[in-house]
């Protein structure tokens, strides 16, 4: 087993010149290093090297974008440059993150549904990451400090994805507390930042759907597959099947998870439909038919139809249109436009 300490400091390796080969191995070392800690502190440690790797990929891609940037700058790609990072994007902007980036496949067994059910419909006052953080850690119902700041670090890199404040979703909590609609928008965040999650809903659940449903030993059996020397196996797939009761996609006996396609509400489906395609263009059926929409949320596809010309008459779709085999959608706001009359959806009124 490896021993805490082994691998060597990114400040050793760049003081000196080193291969990629060293890099690799490196890495490599770490990662055997985390597969080796109890398993509450692995995923954290995990994302933070995901998320090193990600802001990595950014700076070096911006230095690229300016030739002999990178000849006459010194010190290690691996330092902090907050100052000349921000001077460099106002002489040239880079294009913004993709909110959701590929998450990577880690252990997902805290599914944290009360702690977001109850606490992200009450963050109209908070305008940062860190804010929000100390909040989380101020209300989470733990004795131990200790614990209440690791499960807020949970739930920002959950439904935060790469601690970026985005204001939509404690808009669209605010509105819809208590309803289905904020359920089935946590449970599509959650497939979207916990891989796990989203390759049981496309690979075992989605498939039972003719069934009604699954055992829950062949989510067992998926999930020991996918993490072959996890000891967290079984509270992995507990955490799952809760997810699916707890925010209603589906509901659980002792022995299995059971599922039928759905109808949800309007104020979900757009607001769904607009981080699915979060920028105005013209989309097929087949990308709502072939997506999150269908395969996660279970979402019957004629119903989902129904709620296009819904919010074409509601002004938040520009056009609908079914000729032929040529159907389809065109979007004609932002995210950040829509989110308003998204809003006034919810709370039942005409956007």
């Amino acid at each position: 087993m490896a021993q805490w300490g082994t691998a060597p400091c990114h400040a050793d390796l760049v003081s000196k010149a080193i291969s990629i080969e060293d890099l690799v191995q490196t890495l490599r070392a770490l990662w055997v290093e985390i597969e080796a800690a109890p398993p509450e502190h692995r995923a954290m440690m995990e994302r933070d090297i995901t998320q090193t790797l990600k802001r990595l990929k950014v700076r070096i891609q911006d230095q690229l974008k300016q030739p002999g940037a990178s000849r006459s700058r010194t010190g290690s790609l691996f330092e902090k440059d907050d100052e000349s990072r921000t001077m460099r994007r106002k002489v040239e902007p880079v294009e913004p993150a993709t909110r959701f980036s590929e998450p990577c496949l880690r252990v997902y067994d805290k599914d944290l549904a009360e702690h977001a059910l109850r606490l992200l419909p009450h963050l109209g006052q908070i305008k940062t990451i860190d804010e929000l953080r100390g909040y989380l850690s101020e209300k989470i119902r733990f004795n131990s400090l200790a614990s209440r700041r690791r499960v807020a670090n949970y739930l920002v890199n959950r439904f935060f994805p790469g601690e970026v404040f985005n204001t939509d979703l404690p808009s669209f909590a605010a509105a819809t507390a208590g309803q289905s609609a904020f359920q089935d928008a946590l449970f599509y965040l959650t497939c979207r930042t916990e891989k796990i999650v989203a390759m049981v809903a496309e690979e075992v659940v989605f498939p039972s759907l003719a069934q009604g449903g699954i055992g829950r030993n062949r989510i067992l059996d998926y999930v020991q597959k996918q993490f072959p020397r996890s000891k967290s196996v079984k509270d992995i797939c507990q955490a799952i099947v809760r997810t699916y009761d707890r925010l209603g996609v589906g509901t659980t006996t002792r022995t299995h998870l059971n599922v039928r396609l759905r109808e949800g509400s309007l104020s979900a489906f757009a607001y769904i439909l607009h981080l699915e395609f979060p920028e105005p263009g013209m989309f097929s059926f087949e990308r709502l038919f072939e997506g999150p929409m269908h395969k996660w949320l279970l979402w019957d596809q004629q119903w989902m139809i129904q709620q296009l010309y819904q919010l074409r008459e509601a002004g938040l779709l520009a056009k609908v249109s079914e000729i032929d085999r040529m159907r389809q959608f065109t979007t004609r706001l932002s995210l950040a436009e829509a989110v308003r009359p998204i809003v006034a959806l919810a709370k039942g009124l005409r956007p």
